[in-house]
């Protein structure tokens, strides 16, 4: 089975392969942002979210908040709001 190298995880938990290449502009039309934020996940990935999430009132993406707690100093509390993608960082260096 081929490993999904990019995708979209939705508020609801539902992931979307991103098919051919990835791009900024397609990314913030996917998850419906005008800016994007970055969350290096430590293992050459990078989780794009709404840099607008919280102030749009987008609800918590659960699924986007337990990997970004894995990757955070303990006792974070932060969570993520909307729609996310992650995609590997080689694929736009």
């Amino acid at each position: 089975m081929e490993q999904i190298r990019n995708k979209i995880i939705r508020v609801g938990g539902a992931e979307e392969v991103i098919t051919g290449r990835a791009t900024i502009a397609g990314i913030e039309s996917a998850i419906n942002a005008e800016t994007l934020d970055t969350v290096n996940l430590r293992d050459g990935r990078v989780m794009l979210v709404d840099d607008l999430g919280i102030s749009k009132k987008l609800p918590v993406n659960e699924v986007a908040t337990k990997l970004y707690h894995s990757v955070c100093r303990k006792g974070t509390t932060a969570q993520i709001h909307g729609d996310v993608a992650v995609v590997y960082d080689e694929d736009f260096a």
